[in-house]
């Protein structure tokens, strides 16, 4: 991807003023480990760095602007995304980016949702999540929250990192950092870090049969309402200046495009 990072005066395809450096850039690129812009058509979700491909559930690939998206209505519709299994648990560290257009409504919905549930067969079956790292847009406390837990939810089960506010409904840059070099998990908005907590982990002792993008592991929460623009996963913890590179550069850079 040396012709695409070539792009631009500063590498990145965007104008010079407040604009990452093609160094910055180039430290994304390395650390990114799964990549889905969501274009095409049908059902099939591609890994643009990779080889994880995933599946719509309920949905298909969409335009909007002249980019892919998925349309994701919310509620009981069955609509989401299906990663393949083990994506996170096979990380030490961790990024999670999603840029999505969040639609509002119930809290609880999931923005994505790695785990598995206490079904005695719990891959595909949602029921009370027993193992996960999660984010909604908005939990019962009105904020945008990230929460990991390795035994459920219950009182002092789950540790929560949340952002003060809920989050908005414009497109938004939303990442997770799950460091177990820090132990700590951070979540960012727009390229602003809004919160963090200290993190026990590991990832690795979550059991992602579940990698799902818009569903939750508990069956009694709403899906997410709204458009997902791409979602990244990256092998390593950005730092603040990292995920602020990031969201300069926007969704879909084309530095990131294969």
């Amino acid at each position: 991807d040396t012709d695409k990072l070539a792009a631009g005066k500063c590498g990145c395809g965007i104008p010079d003023v407040d604009s990452p450096t093609r160094a910055a850039c180039q430290t994304l690129v390395n650390k990114l480990a799964h990549r889905y812009d969501f274009e095409g058509s049908g059902t099939a979700v591609q890994d643009r760095v990779g080889t994880a491909h995933g599946v719509l559930k309920g949905a298909s690939l969409s335009k909007l602007d002249g980019r892919g998206v998925v349309l994701l209505g919310g509620g009981t519709a069955g609509a989401y995304a299906d990663l393949p299994n083990h994506l996170l648990s096979s990380l030490t560290n961790a990024t999670l980016e999603a840029w999505i257009t969040w639609g509002g409504g119930s809290a609880w919905q999931r923005i994505f949702d790695f785990g598995d549930s206490t079904d005695a067969n719990p891959e595909n079956k949602p029921g009370l999540g027993r193992t996960h790292l999660m984010l909604t847009p908005r939990s019962a406390g009105g904020v945008a929250t990230v929460g990991f837990s390795l035994t459920g939810n219950g009182s002092g089960q789950e540790q929560d990192v949340g952002a003060g506010l809920p989050l908005p409904t414009s497109m938004t840059q939303v990442v997770v950092v799950a460091s177990a070099t820090a132990k700590q998990l951070r979540l960012y908005i727009d390229g602003q870090k809004a919160s963090e907590a200290a993190w026990s982990g590991p990832l690795s002792a979550i059991n992602d049969v579940n990698a799902w993008l818009g569903r939750s592991q508990y069956d009694g929460d709403p899906e997410l309402s709204g458009v997902f623009h791409e979602f990244r996963l990256y092998g390593a913890a950005l730092s603040d200046a990292e995920v602020a590179t990031a969201f300069v550069a926007g969704p879909d850079p084309a530095f990131l495009a294969r």
